[in-house]
Parts: C-alpha cells; structure tokens; sequence
C-alpha cells in the first residue's frame, strides 16, 4: 500500500481549531487569572543539566540574543471578545475572548508634528500616511516572535523579564490598563517601565465635570503611581473641546492627580488644544502656534511634560455654543 502523504499532510486533514474554553465563551464576562491554580508550574531547576548549546552560550549572550528578539519595542495591545484580526467568513464562527498584538511600525520620524501622533499612529487599523511595516503576521502586522519563549523552561525563565521590563506597552483601552494586572502574573506586572496610550474621558469636558469621572480619572494616575518600574509614560487624555467659560477648578481636575506621580525619565501628558491654553496659563489665547506645543509651562517643579494637541471637531467648535450637539 502506497501512502499517499501529501493527502495525509493537507490543510483539510488539519485539526487547526482552537480548543474551547468556556470560561473564555462568555462575552458579557472578562476571565482573569485564576487565584488558585489547578497544578502548580514546574520552575527551571538551574541544578538540572543544560542543553549543549545553553551551557555553551555564558549568560550575557543569552540575555543579548533575549534582548534583541524580545526587547525594547513599542507594542500595542488589545484583550477583546472575538478581535476583527482573527475573524473569518464562517457562520458558525468560533468566537471568545483572545489577545491581539503588533509591534509598532508606524513611520513618525520624517517631518511629523510630535503633536499629531495620537491620531496618525495607525498601526492596528492601517490608516493611510504611514508605514505600517514589513508583511509579517497576521493581516501584514509585524508581531513579536514567542517562539524562544517555548523552547524551554530554562529560556522562559531568563528571557520573560525582559519582555515586560523593556516593552512600550500601548493599551486598547483604559479598561485593558487597569485590568491588566489580573490578567498576567502580578510580578510581570510590576516589572512594566514604559507605556504610552490614549485615555477617552469624554466627560472631563464638561461645564460641570461629574463626580464619577473626577474619581476614576484619579485612580487611574493613582495606579499608576502604584507601578514600581514606571519610568517612561505618555498620556493623550482625550475629551472634547474645553468649555467657555472653563470650570474654575479645570486645572485642578486635569493636573493634580499627576501629582501622585513622582520623577521619571520620560513624562508627557497630551492634551486638546483648548484645555492647553487654560492648563498652562495663556487663557488670553484661542489658539497656541505649532512652534508653543511642547514644553507649555504649567507650574515650577512640575513632574510632567504638557503638550497639546489638535481638539475633537463637533458641531459646538464649529457653529457656537447654540449648536444643537
């Protein structure tokens, strides 16, 4: 009998489904880690004897090769319930919670304003104007190589750390931000030292800011007040144009939680354009001129960085405050 491989090794004879996971089936229902795992991780045991090729590497080439596969890059992240990217045309699709990545690749380094990289990064969803980077991964996305990390206990045990210390997280969305600490090991957590995202709070552009937000908008800087490694943060706080007149206590809403924040390497907080002018004190002015977006002076021994950035256009900045918006 002649075997006929090539039949054998066909994508129709692939079981290439993922395998279900009720507890990921639920769409109302974000899983998180389980507090008590069913068995407990076998841990690399340095004692046991190192493959040819490990014991032969010294560990500072290891942690090089660690770095340069899994390191230092910007990395947007997203924890959806059944993400576009991994969707096909089948009725009977298999949707559930899953993880989507891309490192990215957008091109901002010829001749951009610093200002307009909160709306031209379109790494996720392709947008025109930029380079979304080489074809690697799914839908063209360049995504990072896991592949060392399943080679063995030995290499995830050096290399793990690496990836959370020296990435430039990029979350979804203020939610994934804070849930991320229940979603991963709270020591891989902990270890995070740079992220840059976008926060949308609406209703921090309200004539008279609710008290709901006020509080959440705080215990968001308060978390991150609370990571240990945090060294390198950029914040676009996203609300619609400022009010006028402005709350008096605008300035206190928007800038004093970052109080909680103490020095780092890198600290920048986006804003729109109008609340610009009243954050940093030239409420004279309608309109800051390019060459005045960075560096806009707020209050001596400020922790931060303000920097504006073009506002949201609606109907109100367009036609008045007697826009029917």
């Amino acid at each position: 009998m002649i075997m006929d491989f090539k039949k054998l090794f066909s994508r129709k004879n692939r079981k290439i489904s993922r395998p279900k996971r009720p507890e990921y089936q639920d769409k109302d229902l974000q899983p998180r880690l389980p507090k008590i795992r069913e068995r407990a991780l076998t841990l690399y045991d340095p004692s046991q004897l190192a493959s040819g090729l490990l014991s032969r590497l010294p560990i500072e080439l290891r942690l090089r090769i660690y770095d340069d596969v899994l390191g230092h890059r910007k990395v947007h992240v997203a924890f959806e319930f059944g993400p576009r990217e991994y969707r096909t045309d089948k009725k009977k699709e298999h949707l559930e919670w899953r993880w989507w990545h891309c490192i990215c690749t957008w091109d901002q380094t010829k001749g951009y304003d610093h200002s307009w990289r909160i709306w031209r990064d379109g790494c996720r969803w392709a947008n025109l104007g930029g380079d979304p980077g080489p074809p690697n991964g799914m839908m063209g996305k360049l995504k990072l190589d896991f592949a060392i990390l399943l080679t063995c206990r030995q290499m995830y045990s050096e290399a793990i750390d690496i990836l959370y210390s020296t990435t430039t997280f990029d979350f979804d969305t203020r939610q994934l931000l804070c849930d991320f600490s229940s979603l991963v090991l709270p020591q891989r957590f902990a270890l995070i030292s740079a992220i840059e995202m976008k926060w949308y709070f609406l209703n921090l552009g309200c004539s008279v800011i609710p008290a709901k937000d006020r509080q959440l908008y705080h215990d968001m800087w308060a978390m991150l007040a609370r990571m240990p490694n945090l060294r390198h943060l950029e914040i676009a706080v996203i609300a619609h144009e400022c009010p006028n007149p402005a709350p008096a206590d605008l300035k206190e809403v928007w800038l004093g939680p970052l109080k909680q924040l103490g020095k780092m390497d890198v600290f920048e907080v986006l804003v729109p354009q109008t609340y610009a002018t009243h954050l940093s004190g030239n409420e004279g002015s309608d309109y800051l001129p390019s060459s005045n977006l960075r560096n806009l002076s707020v209050d001596e021994g400020s922790n931060f960085t303000l920097i504006a950035f073009p506002d949201i256009t609606t109907a109100r900045a367009c036609f008045g405050s007697s826009a029917n918006v």
